[in-house]
């Protein structure tokens, strides 16, 4: 078959990937570690798979763990999301200072740390450009090479530890400020951000919940997870060429910038090149730790169903509804 057959394939393969995600939406999503009984969080499970699905990509064989950091609104409950689990390999923390990480590192001596939970981003990114730059080059270092340095003005102090991921959260409008430099910085395609809101009638379906007195201000009941093993779900050459073909969406959706608004009232959106190698990676990844999750030795087509539920939360011109 020559080169322009397989191109159509790919297209008529990636198309129904798409498809069957419009409709899944619509759809039951899988079921995330909820809780059994009592208080919990609501409608948002489609960003806890997502988030469940990266907990266990530090359980692939031969890869790194996959961060996100989500984008939106203040009170969606984002940090709540992320508090939601614990576990021997899932460290919370807000002192991600380059000294606090080095305290983390030093004091982990059996790496058995897979992720940092940093509930609030916002603080961090707040601070004087100086710091939000020491700060964000130390986790960009311990999520590549697990290495974290400190340099205390007399000497220079390193710490090496395995790899982690990063779990975190930050408002749209502090995200949007800092954004042309994660990209030129390399963030975007290390910690991956994630946009979403809430529709109108998933706010309403929420204030109803508080009015039943389901809803608190306390957070519900956290789910311990175990991400000790090490697998390595077997993918075929078709799911490994549908990647291939969403891996350029990705890499697109990842060097999606605003223009500065000079006046207009409508924003401006544009692309910087993203080379999809790395993006590509990234979804192989994922689509392997979503097949883990559900305890499958395989990759499905659910799993590729997931992946195009994934690059949905990716595009930040047009942040997911749920």
């Amino acid at each position: 078959m020559g080169q322009g057959g397989k191109k159509g394939l790919d297209r008529k393969r990636v198309l129904g990937v798409m498809s069957r995600a419009m409709q899944s939406q619509t759809a039951k999503t899988p079921t995330p570690m909820l809780p059994k009984s009592g208080p919990g969080l609501y409608c948002i499970e489609p960003l806890l798979e997502i988030m469940e699905a990266c907990f266990f990509t530090s359980c692939i064989r031969e890869e790194n763990p996959v961060s996100i950091i989500l984008v939106g609104p203040s009170g969606i409950a984002k940090s709540m999301m992320i508090t939601h689990y614990n576990g021997e390999a899932l460290r919370a923390t807000d002192s991600i200072t380059s000294q606090g990480l080095f305290d983390i590192a030093n004091g982990d001596t059996k790496n058995l740390i897979k992720f940092l939970l940093i509930p609030d981003l916002n603080p961090t990114m707040s601070r004087k450009p100086t710091t939000v730059q020491s700060t964000v080059a130390s986790l960009l270092s311990f999520t590549a090479d697990g290495t974290v340095r400190v340099d205390d003005g007399r000497h220079n102090k390193e710490c090496k530890h395995s790899p982690v991921g990063i779990v975190t959260s930050a408002t749209d409008d502090i995200y949007n400020k800092h954004a042309k430099k994660w990209y030129a910085l390399g963030l975007r395609r290390r910690i991956i951000p994630l946009f979403f809101k809430y529709t109108i009638e998933t706010t309403r379906h929420l204030q109803k919940l508080v009015r039943e007195g389901r809803i608190h201000s306390i957070p519900p009941p956290t789910v311990k997870l175990r991400l000790n093993q090490k697998a390595k779900p077997a993918i075929s050459d078709n799911h490994l060429l549908t990647i291939e073909s969403l891996s350029i969406r990705f890499s697109i959706l990842l060097g999606k910038l605003k223009m500065d608004p000079r006046g207009e009232s409508i924003p401006k959106w544009y692309v910087r090149e993203v080379v999809p190698i790395a993006p590509q990676i990234t979804l192989n990844t994922l689509a392997k730790a979503h097949a883990l999750r559900d305890d499958r030795g395989t990759v499905t087509e659910s799993d590729m169903d997931f992946i195009a539920r994934f690059l949905d939360f990716c595009d930040p011109e047009h942040p997911r509804e749920i």
